[in-house]
């Protein structure tokens, strides 16, 4: 190889391997990681982050805010201001939400408001006024001790026959007489005894259909007719009997029909089937 040419290849590697400063970069800047860096080791933070939790976390080992905490004035809210730790919940401030405008509630049209609360009433108003309520019937007492116990007119009673209860009741309630009208088989001792030891009139009427004449109508008559006697009470041991008496007693002292004293005594007792009724017959005739 001739020797210029060696010489100029020589003096050119050496100006290369000494740079040349119209080809050389600035240095990289301190915050940049170095060429060829592929991580690995501690990063480095860019320039002007803070350095520390963010605003509003929750300190390690302190509880979170898990919502709304009911109050006395409404549902409070509790807002953490800062993460300093070992700050309690009860040292953050309380704010309590104000109602919606209008008092409409979660879910309700904006149209309507909270009902507000009205006076108490029985209903409408009626559009004419009400007459006055009845005045409530006090029922009439009922009697102890007698079965089918019937005012038959003013001072004057019949029914079944009387236990001694009944005989009690009717003493108590000012009865002067007790009649007592019977079949020739029926006793009567007895009856007569409770009567009178209660200080009570009694009086036993016998009949039967040979006996029952227009006398025997007239005494019965007139026992129940003597207001002195009043009030008076009549039974038999067989209603069907005494209410022959007061069947008669209804054609000849009241002067009713047949059908209207009949009517009247069944509801007492009125056997029409009966010989004594077929005798009543034969005395008081229908027409």
């Amino acid at each position: 190889m001739p020797r210029r040419p060696l010489i100029l290849t020589l003096a050119l590697g050496c100006t290369l391997l000494a740079g040349c400063k119209c080809c050389r970069r600035p240095p990289p800047a301190a915050d940049c990681p170095p060429a060829g860096y592929r991580g690995g080791g501690a990063s480095i933070p860019p320039a002007g982050i803070p350095i520390g939790p963010p605003p509003g976390a929750v300190p390690r080992g302190a509880a979170p805010d898990i919502g709304p905490t009911p109050g006395a004035g409404g549902t409070e809210l509790l807002l953490p201001q800062s993460a300093t730790p070992g700050r309690t919940r009860s040292e953050y401030p309380r704010v309590v939400p104000a109602d919606p405008p209008g008092g409409a509630t979660l879910g309700d049209p904006d149209f309507a408001d909270r009902p507000g609360a009205t006076e108490k009433s029985d209903g409408p108003p009626a559009l004419y006024p009400l007459p006055p309520a009845a005045p409530k019937q006090i029922p009439a007492e009922r009697p102890v001790g007698i079965d089918e116990f019937t005012q038959v007119k003013d001072g004057v009673s019949a029914g079944h026959r009387p236990t001694l209860d009944g005989l009690d009741w009717l003493k108590a309630k000012g009865y002067k007489t007790v009649v007592h009208v019977r079949r020739p088989t029926d006793a009567d001792e007895t009856d007569r005894r409770q009567v009178e030891k209660r200080d009570m009139k009694f009086v036993s009427l016998t009949v039967s259909p040979e006996t029952l004449t227009q006398d025997w109508i007239d005494e019965f008559n007139k026992v129940i007719g003597d207001t002195a006697a009043r009030p008076v009470f009549v039974y038999g041991q067989d209603p069907a009997t005494a209410a022959i008496a007061w069947y008669l007693h209804l054609r000849t002292a009241e002067f009713l029909t047949h059908d209207e004293a009949r009517v009247r005594a069944l509801r007492l007792g009125l056997d029409e089937k009966s010989d004594l009724f077929k005798a009543a017959l034969k005395v008081v005739p229908t027409n």
